[in-house]
């Protein structure tokens, strides 16, 4: 099953390149590295995540297969994007705030992409409808960002389907991992569609 998760990130990764190499004009290369299940406080060891505090950008999906889908940005790949999105016309970041207002609004806007893409083709494997939610910012420690998450969801599970991946946009290296966290009474359905 973790090769048809793997064939929906790749699937999913061309999306996103299509939409950021017409946004910004430039050369765009996204790989899914790995899939994984794992358990949610596993999250953290399984995607070899440090101790820092990261950017995460949540979006709650609904229809007959609901969930969310969480993005974990570290913060300076985050500023390299919000750069990149901006194209050297941002502000600074007010003192003790990791990005401006106008880089936030960069980085959600590149969330939306991604996590659009995602639920996209979710929606055409599983042929189902699906509507999204804008995306939730928040900078913290992914352990507090797994519970803002989690809270937030109608039904939080103890899954996630993990996608680890890189976004190389020209000579900028992004690494970023996507959590699909489908609700845990649906879970059942994807795997039935998965077989």
């Amino acid at each position: 099953m973790l090769h048809k998760l793997k064939k929906l990130g790749d699937e999913s990764a061309n999306m996103v390149i299509e939409s950021l190499a017409e946004m910004t004009a430039m050369d765009v290369i996204m790989e899914v590295s790995a899939v994984n299940m794992t358990e949610i406080e596993q999250i953290p060891a399984t995607v070899g995540i440090t101790d820092d505090a990261m950017i995460g950008l949540y979006v709650r999906f609904t229809g007959d297969l609901p969930g969310s889908v969480l993005i974990l940005i570290s913060i300076p790949s985050a500023q390299r994007l919000a750069d990149i999105m901006l194209a050297g016309m941002g502000d600074e970041p007010a003192e003790g705030e990791v990005l401006s207002e106008m880089q936030q609004s960069a980085v959600e806007e590149i969330g939306n992409i991604i996590t659009s893409s995602f639920i996209d083709i979710w929606a055409n494997t599983f042929e189902t409808g699906l509507t999204q939610t804008p995306p939730a910012f928040v900078c913290d420690f992914v352990p507090s960002i797994l519970d803002a998450a989690l809270a937030r969801a109608s039904d939080g599970g103890d899954f996630a389907v993990v996608f680890n991946s890189a976004i190389r946009i020209t000579d900028e290296d992004i690494d970023c991992h996507i959590l699909v966290l489908p609700d845990p009474d649906k879970m059942q359905i994807m795997f039935d569609n998965l077989e």
